[in-house]
């Protein structure tokens, strides 16, 4: 059902540059720039065990820690566009509370564990850093079809409180993830909308990671415009694929929104 879905949602996203659009050649896409701010606060759900930097750790960030949202900080967004060639670069920072009576163990660090009947408090932060570069090798008027390739930065801080039994731990957790996939995109309404989806998909071993997202943005004047996205990525890693002594499982989908320039 996956492949269909995915095959429609760029194929969609690639008619839709045509609606209000001129007549040109690929040669005549205008090259664009964009920048500006962006939010998002996913949801984010998953689980660890195993040991990271020889530290014993063993959680999951719903049934264990409860974890919520929290805050957002604002990122920032980079958008280049030509005939041939697209680069994209942003970045976003969210933060989850938890505050939840154990029903099963945790660890974290290497400290000594958490039981069952404390009361913990957590707190996680996750900042993310994108860098992607799309080749174009199907290009229409105000419309293309492209190879992305770039990578990824997941940095996680972690940190808990045992209320019950006062203790505290804390950890960082720093993933580098490749991206390569396919993005279709284009401009309609002489340039009023532009819209874009992308697929990407990455396996190594019996490690798996996948993420598809879609953005939409209004421009109401030339120069300037309003940006609204969705994102959703899942990152699966056996025990002995990746790392041998660490299995995890991190689940981050939600919307988001913010403004950008034109020039």
């Amino acid at each position: 059902m996956r492949v269909p879905l995915i095959a429609l949602l760029l194929s969609t996203t690639a008619a839709f540059a045509q609606l209000g659009a001129p007549s040109a050649s690929a040669s005549d896409l205008q090259r664009t720039w964009t920048l500006g701010g962006q939010v998002y606060g996913p949801n984010l759900t998953g689980h660890f065990n195993g040991t990271i930097n020889g530290q014993a750790i063993a959680l999951d960030l719903d049934s264990g820690l409860g974890l919520a949202k929290d805050k957002t900080t604002p990122g920032f967004f980079l958008d280049y566009q030509g005939p041939r060639f697209a680069f994209q670069l942003s970045s976003s920072t969210a933060e989850y509370r938890g505050d939840r009576i154990l029903t099963e163990p945790i660890q974290i660090n290497g400290q000594p564990p958490f039981n069952v009947s404390d009361r913990v408090q957590s707190h996680v932060k996750l900042a993310s850093v994108d860098g992607i570069w799309t080749i174009k090798f199907i290009k229409g008027s105000d419309a293309w079809l492209g190879l992305d390739l770039g990578a990824q930065v997941w940095k996680i801080d972690m940190d808990a409180t045992d209320v019950t039994n006062p203790a505290t731990a804390s950890t960082s957790i720093t993933a580098p993830i490749p991206q390569i996939g396919l993005s279709a995109g284009g401009r309609g309404f002489n340039g009023g909308l532009e819209a874009k989806a992308y697929v990407h998909y990455l396996a190594y071993k019996q490690a798996k990671y996948t993420m598809m997202g879609a953005d939409l943005r209004f421009f109401p004047v030339r120069w300037f415009g309003l940006r609204a996205f969705y994102e959703g990525s899942t990152f699966d890693v056996p025990r002995g694929s990746v790392k041998d002594d660490l299995e995890f499982n991190l689940d981050r989908k939600g919307g988001g929104f913010g403004a950008v320039f034109r020039f």
